[in-house]
C-alpha cells in the first residue's frame, strides 16, 4: 500500500486529467454506536482524461464494496490496494464511481469521532490537509485538481449536520434518520471540503458588506457542553470587522457564500480554512478564565483563516512547494488585520516576541529550508506546517511590504487574485502580479534574496566612541561620550553563511529620561552589503541603548551591543512601548540560545521585570522562554537554585498583583509551573530540597487553591484549569496521589477534564506509573490524537524524569514502528514528545540518536527531520550548558561576538 503521494505522481496525473465534479454520499446513520468502526463513502466523480493511460483514484478505505469505470464494473480485489484504485480512463469524459467503506478516525486526520463525556454525545468533523480528504471518500486528493462538490450527508434526525456549501434539501427518508443534501460548492481543492455532524449548538447572524450592503449568513457553532462559554458576541464581532478589512483590502467580496466557523474537539491544527466551514480547535471556547493575550490569540487565529478565503481557497498553491504563498500570507495579513481592525491594536508585539521566535529557532535547524520549499512528497508537506512556512514567511512580507510599499504591496494581490480566481497558482505568478504593481523596485532579485535562501540574518552595531568635541562634535552621553565610528554589519547563519540580503529597516537611541528609557531619535537605512558605515549616526552623544529594526520591520537576528546589553538587562522595563520591550526581550532570548548570554543573567532580568511587565503578550512569552532555559540551558548543578529563585520572584510578584488582573492570573500559571520543576525529595544539591522557603510557599499556595480559600489573593478565580495545574504540580511532586486525581475528575465530567486527569495519572513519580503510560503510549492503537499528548505531558513531567530513564533505550528502538504503523500525525506526536530531552545522560542520548541516524539512512525523510531536529535541540542544550561554565561576564560573552 502506498500512501505517500509524491510530486511526480501528482503532476502526471494533473497533466493527465481534468476533474469537473464530485458527488458524495457519506452514511454516517450508525455514528451514535461506538461499536460501529466504518462508514460507507459513495463517491461519482465527473472528469475528463486528455489519453488513456494508467492511473489511480486516491482512498484509504477498511474495503472497496464496488467500482465502476463509465458504466463497467471494476474487481475491487485487483483495482485496490489499500489506498488507491487503479483504472485506466479513456480519452475524453469519464465518470467514475467508488463506494468504500471507510473508517471513523480518532487521530484528527478523515472523519474524527468524540464522544462528549459531558453528555455522551457523538461529534464528528473532517480534516484534510495535506491529503486525508482520501480517508472519507474517493478523490485525486492533491491542490491543482480542484472542482466542485456536492456532499449528501445521512445523519440520526437529531444531530447538526453541516458542509462547505448551504443546504439544499432536508429529508428523512427512515424513522430517525436525515438526509442533508448540500448545493454544490464553487471549485475548490479536495483538502478544504469539510463536513461536521453532532450535537453542535449554533448561534447565528448576518453581516452585510459595507459598500454594497450585500449580507453573508454568519453562523457559530461548538459542542453543546460548551454552549454557554460560546463567547458568540465578541466572535462575530471579530469575524465582521475581519470581513470589514479583507473587502476593503482585496476590492473583491467575500466569494464562498455563507460563513460558518465551528470549534471542535480533538483538534491536530489551531484551525483549517475550509470556505464556508472553518473549523477551530475547542480550545479556543474558554470554559475558564484566560488573560487578554489569550483572547488576542483567538482572534489572530480567526484573521489568519479568513485571509485564506482569498489566499489559499480562491487562489491555491499548485502543489505543496508553494504552501507559503496561503500560510505566510494569512500569517502576515491577520497580524495587520488584527491590528488595524480590532480591540487588539498592539498585535504585533505579540507577534515579534513569540510568532518570530519560532521562526527564528525553525530556520536554525539543519532542517531549515527556503520559505519557498521543494516538497517531494505529502509527508513532507506535512511537516512543512513550520515555522518558515508561517511565521518567516510572514515576517519576510513585513519586509517586502516595507520595500515595495503597502498600496503596492495590496494592487499586487488583487492583480493576483483576479487573474487567478478559484484557479491555481505559483511563486512566479504572484511576483509577476506584484512587479506590475511596484514597478520601482526589483521584487525578482528580493524574492531570490529571501524566498530562496535560508538562515536568519544577524544585525548588529559595532560602535566606537570618542569625548565629545575632539571632532567639533558637542553634548554627549555620560563622560561627554558620542558616537565617533558606527558600522552596521550582517551575517546569515548556516548553512548558507555567505548570504547577504537587501534590508531596510530602522535603527533607534534610547536615553534615560527620569525612571524611563525614551526613544531620542531614529535613523532609517537600506543596505544589502555585507557591512556599511551609518554616516548619519556620527557625532550622536553615546545612547543608553542603540535598537536595530526598531518597528520590526525586518525579520533578523538582533545583536545588541556590550553597552546596550547591560542598559537592557538592568531597565528593560523602562521602556514605555511594548514592541520596544518585546524587541529587546527577543534579542535577550536570542544570545541566550546561542549560547552568548548567561542564563543567571536573563533569570535575573527576567525576575526584575517579572512584576513590571504589564503586557500580557511578553509575559506569556518571557515566561516560555525562562521555563526552557531552566530545562534545557541552566547547568544542572545550578538549576535547583535557579528554579528556587524564580520561583520566589514570581510568589513576590503574584502577592502584589492587582486583583482581578491579567498579571494575577499569568503570575499564578508561572508560580504553578516552577513547582512543578522543584525537586521533593531528599539528597539533592544545596537549596534544591523540599523545606526551600520558596517551594514550601509555592506547594501551599498549590495545596490550598484546591480547597478554594485563597483569601490572601483575591480576584483570582479559581476554576478548572488552575485546579487541574496546581493538582498535577503537586502529584509529579508526590504530593498528591490517585484520590486527589478521582476526586478532581468527578467535579470535571468534560473532554477537558479527562486529558486532564489523564496527564495527572502519568504524573505520578513511580516506575510502574512510567512503565504502564509507555506501555499504553506504545502498545495502544485507540488511544486519540489529544489523548496520547496528555499521557506523553504526565509521563514526561519535569520533576519525574530520572524515573523515565530506563526508556532511553526502547526509544530507539521503537521508531521504526511507530512510523510504519501509526498514521503521521500520531507517530510525529509519539517521536517529538518521548524523546528523551530530559535524560540525565544526554551526551548518551545524542549518541544513540546520530546512532541511530547513521544506520537508518533510508528512513522516511519526515522521520529523519523530526531525529534531526530534535537531535539539534539537544546538542544546542549541551553546548549553552558548557558554555555557562565558560563564560565569566557578560562583558566576555558579548565580546566574543564583536
Amino acid at each position: 500500500m502506498t500512501t505517500n503521494l509524491t510530486r511526480d505522481e501528482a503532476r502526471h496525473r494533473s497533466d493527465l486529467l481534468t476533474v469537473s465534479r464530485y458527488a458524495t454520499i457519506l452514511d454516517l446513520s450508525s455514528c451514535a454506536d461506538p461499536e460501529q468502526r466504518e462508514f460507507d463513502s459513495v463517491t461519482t466523480v465527473e472528469f475528463t482524461a486528455a489519453r488513456s493511460e494508467p492511473t489511480f483514484i486516491d482512498i484509504i478505505a477498511a474495503g472497496i464494496v464496488e467500482a465502476s469505470l463509465n458504466g463497467a464494473p471494476l474487481d475491487p480485489a485487483e483495482v485496490f490496494d489499500g489506498a488507491r484504485v487503479r483504472f485506466v480512463p479513456r480519452a475524453g469524459e469519464n465518470t467514475l464511481r467508488i463506494h468504500a467503506r471507510a473508517l471513523y478516525s480518532r487521530t484528527g486526520e478523515g472523519l474524527h469521532r468524540f464522544f462528549d463525556p459531558a453528555d455522551d454525545t457523538v461529534h464528528l468533523y473532517t480534516q484534510y490537509e495535506p491529503t486525508d480528504a482520501r480517508r472519507v471518500f474517493a478523490n485525486f486528493d492533491q491542490p491543482d485538481l480542484k472542482a466542485r462538490f456536492a456532499f449528501t450527508v445521512l445523519a440520526p434526525d437529531d444531530l447538526v449536520v453541516r458542509s462547505n456549501a448551504v443546504l439544499a434539501e432536508r429529508s428523512t427518508p427512515d424513522a430517525g434518520i436525515a438526509c442533508h443534501e448540500f448545493a454544490d460548492t464553487e471549485v475548490l481543492s479536495s483538502y478544504i471540503t469539510c463536513v461536521i455532524a453532532g450535537n453542535y449548538a449554533e448561534a447565528r447572524t448576518t453581516y452585510r458588506h459595507p459598500v454594497t450592503g450585500e449580507p453573508i449568513e454568519l453562523g457559530l457553532l461548538t459542542r453543546a457542553s460548551l454552549a454557554e462559554h460560546m463567547d458568540a458576541a465578541e466572535i462575530f464581532r471579530v469575524t465582521a470587522q475581519g470581513l470589514d478589512f479583507f473587502h476593503a483590502a482585496f476590492d473583491l467580496p467575500y466569494p464562498w457564500g455563507k460563513y460558518d466557523q465551528v470549534f471542535v474537539p480533538e483538534y491536530n491544527l489551531g484551525a483549517m480554512e475550509n470556505p464556508g466551514l472553518v473549523t477551530f480547535t475547542d480550545s479556543l471556547i474558554f470554559r475558564d478564565k484566560v488573560t487578554r493575550s489569550m483572547r488576542e490569540s483567538r482572534a489572530n487565529v480567526i484573521l489568519h483563516e479568513m485571509a485564506h478565503m482569498w489566499f489559499g481557497d480562491l487562489v491555491t498553491m499548485r502543489w505543496w512547494d508553494d504552501l507559503w504563498l496561503k500560510e505566510s500570507f494569512a500569517d502576515y495579513m491577520a497580524g495587520l488585520a488584527l491590528a488595524e481592525a480590532t480591540e487588539y491594536t498592539d498585535g504585533w508585539v505579540t507577534f515579534a516576541l513569540r510568532r518570530k521566535d519560532w521562526a527564528y529557532r525553525q530556520d536554525q535547524y539543519p532542517t531549515t529550508h527556503p520559505i519557498v520549499a521543494d516538497i517531494p512528497d505529502v509527508e513532507a508537506a506535512k511537516l512543512n506546517f513550520d515555522g518558515i512556512t508561517y511565521a518567516k514567511g510572514a515576517s519576510v512580507l513585513k519586509q517586502l511590504v516595507t520595500f515595495v510599499g503597502r498600496a503596492a504591496f495590496l494592487d499586487g494581490s488583487r492583480r493576483y487574485f483576479r487573474a487567478h480566481a478559484f484557479g491555481t497558482a505559483t511563486l512566479q505568478d504572484f511576483l509577476g502580479a506584484l512587479a506590475e504593481a511596484a514597478p520601482h523596485r526589483d521584487v525578482h532579485h528580493w524574492a531570490d534574496a529571501w524566498l530562496g535562501t535560508v538562515g536568519v540574518s544577524e544585525i548588529e552595531l559595532a560602535v566606537e566612541t570618542a569625548e565629545a568635541g575632539t571632532g567639533g562634535e558637542t553634548g554627549g552621553g555620560p563622560g561627554g561620550e558620542v558616537l565617533s565610528d558606527i558600522r552596521i554589519r550582517q551575517r546569515n547563519t548556516e548553512p548558507e553563511p555567505e548570504v547577504v540580503r537587501p534590508h531596510r529597516l530602522a535603527i533607534a537611541a534610547f536615553d534615560r529620561v527620569g525612571p524611563v528609557l525614551e526613544r531620542s531619535k531614529t535613523w532609517t537605512l537600506d543596505f544589502a552589503v555585507p557591512d556599511c558605515d551609518v554616516p548619519e549616526m556620527l557625532g550622536t552623544p553615546l545612547p543608553a541603548l542603540l535598537l536595530p529594526n526598531d518597528g520590526d520591520l525586518d525579520y533578523c537576528k538582533v545583536r545588541l551591543d556590550a553597552r546596550s546589553t547591560a542598559t537592557a538587562l538592568s531597565s528593560v522595563s523602562r521602556l514605555a512601548d511594548p514592541l520596544h520591550r518585546a524587541l529587546v526581550w527577543s534579542a535577550l532570548g536570542n544570545a541566550l540560545r546561542d549560547g552568548l548570554l548567561p542564563v543567571e543573567d536573563y533569570l535575573a532580568a527576567y525576575c526584575r521585570a517579572l512584576s513590571k511587565e504589564t503586557h500580557p503578550g511578553i509575559a506569556a512569552g518571557l515566561r516560555t522562554t525562562m521555563l526552557t532555559a531552566l530545562d534545557r540551558w541552566a547547568d544542572p548543578a545550578g538549576r535547583p537554585a535557579a528554579v528556587a529563585g524564580a520561583l520566589g520572584a514570581a510568589l513576590d510578584s503574584l502577592v502584589a498583583a492587582e486583583p482581578g488582573s491579567d498579571a494575577q492570573l499569568d503570575l499564578a500559571s508561572t508560580v504553578l509551573s516552577l513547582l512543578a520543576r522543584t525537586a521533593g525529595g531528599t539528597g539533592e544539591p544545596a537549596g534544591a530540597s523540599g523545606a526551600d522557603p520558596a517551594v514550601v510557599a509555592a506547594r501551599e499556595f498549590a495545596s490550598t487553591l484546591l480547597t478554594g480559600r485563597l483569601e490572601e489573593f483575591p480576584g483570582l478565580e479559581i476554576d478548572h484549569a488552575l485546579r487541574w495545574k496546581a493538582l498535577i504540580a503537586l502529584v509529579a511532586l508526590g504530593w498528591a496521589d490517585v484520590a486527589e486525581i478521582a476526586q478532581e475528575a468527578a467535579a470535571d465530567r468534560t473532554g477537558s477534564g479527562a486529558l486532564h486527569a489523564a496527564t495527572a495519572q502519568a504524573a505520578r513519580p513511580l516506575p510502574i506509573v512510567k512503565m504502564r503510560a509507555w506501555e499504553s503510549l506504545t502498545g495502544d492503537a485507540e488511544l486519540s490524537n489529544d489523548m496520547i499528548s496528555a499521557v506523553i505531558a504526565g509521563f514526561t513531567a519535569p520533576s519525574a524524569l530520572p524515573l523515565t530513564e530506563p526508556f532511553v533505550g526502547p526509544y530507539f528502538e521503537l521508531l521504526d514502528t511507530v512510523w510504519s504503523t501509526r498514521s503521521i500525525e500520531i507517530a510525529r506526536r509519539l517521536v517529538v514528545g518521548l524523546y528523551p530531552h530530559g535524560s540525565q545522560r544526554p551526551a548518551d542520548v545524542l549518541e544513540r540518536t546520530d546512532a541511530w541516524l547513521m544506520r537508518n539512512p533510508e528512513a522516511p525523510g519526515a522521520l529523519r527531520r523530526l531525529l534531526l531536529e530534535l537531535r539539534d535541540d539537544l546538542a544546542r542544550s549541551i553546548r549553552v550548558r558548557a558554555a555557562q561554565s565558560r563564560t565569566t561576564s557578560l562583558g566576555t560573552s558579548q565580546g566574543a561576538h564583536g
